[in-house]
């Protein structure tokens, strides 16, 4: 049996940690690249072996750190959840001023974490994705995750925002323009500028936010390994960049959806998938909510 291994970042009990992590390997909501269910071990394998999440010198880790901040977060990583149980654990783990971090699996996922959270303010949601899964004409897949949604009470589609939509189906624009989401394209963002697309989306996410990332919202050429790879998205450090702005404000929660292992090259999205939680994490520090119901 292989070696089960766990994020290097991952330094803390569950009971004394700021952050949990878990993985859902489930894509059973994927309609074409199967796999995702792949990459929660996938990542934690990865950036372990390759020694990229942390060093180790005499037996002791030498944590790789974002930019020049050392990341002081308790984190705890609780391993996998089946699809069934994710949704309760993810509510568990909020109730307790916790903040849920989900690695998937395919995006449909999101509305299982966040039905189970089931905020009892309003909330929006930061939905990073080429897509806009707003397809009405099913549900329960990951195609109707933002339309799924709108099921929630407490969800509040005018705080919302989809960042790096490039391939939108003529339902989706029309369930778009009916609950009044909003979006920003790459190629927006390319004409107003980092700084400038950063402050559009903080403005609009007015009430508590969730961030939810499926990694075709960054362009092939920095993230291979996804379900439906779609040209002209986001620079790794775009991605980033504007995760962060987001994270700055505080969430109630985030998850990173959709990276194939099999169609990856080099580990190129295995590990960006794990540097933009690293970079998340250490933004949410020190705006960590401790009231998510």
């Amino acid at each position: 049996m292989e070696r089960r291994f766990k994020l290097p970042l991952s330094n803390s009990t569950e009971g004394e940690a700021d952050f949990v992590v878990f993985g859902v390997p489930d894509d059973s909501g994927s309609a074409y690249r199967k796999g995702s269910s792949r990459a929660p071990d996938a990542i934690r394998r990865f950036v372990s072996r390759n020694e990229i999440g942390a060093v180790f010198h005499s037996g002791k880790k030498s944590m790789f750190e974002p930019e020049m901040h050392k990341l002081d977060a308790k984190v705890y990583d609780a391993g996998n959840r089946s699809r069934n149980a994710a949704s309760e654990y993810a509510g568990s783990i909020a109730s307790k001023g916790k903040v849920p971090i989900a690695i998937g699996g395919d995006h449909s996922i999101t509305y299982d974490i966040l039905k189970g959270i089931n905020p009892k303010s309003r909330f929006g949601v930061a939905y990073f994705d080429a897509h806009p899964d707003i397809i009405s004409s099913r549900g329960s897949y990951f195609g109707s995750v933002v339309n799924d949604l709108l099921s929630i009470p407490s969800f509040d589609p005018k705080s919302s925002i989809i960042v790096g939509l490039r391939t939108p189906e003529d339902e989706e624009i029309d369930n778009i323009r009916k609950c009044g989401i909003k979006v920003i394209t790459p190629l927006q963002i390319a004409d107003m500028g980092i700084k400038a697309a950063a402050a559009k989306i903080n403005a609009i996410l007015k009430r508590r936010t969730y961030l939810s990332i499926d990694m075709d919202a960054v362009d092939p050429a920095f993230a291979p390994g996804v379900t439906e790879p779609e040209p002209a998205g986001l620079s790794a450090n775009e991605a980033a960049y504007l995760a962060k702005s987001v994270a700055r404000r505080g969430l109630i929660g985030f998850d990173i959806m959709e990276v194939v292992p099999e169609y990856d090259r080099d580990g190129m999205t295995l590990y960006l998938a794990y540097r933009l939680m690293l970079e998340i994490i250490a933004a949410l520090e020190g705006a960590v909510h401790h009231s998510t119901r």
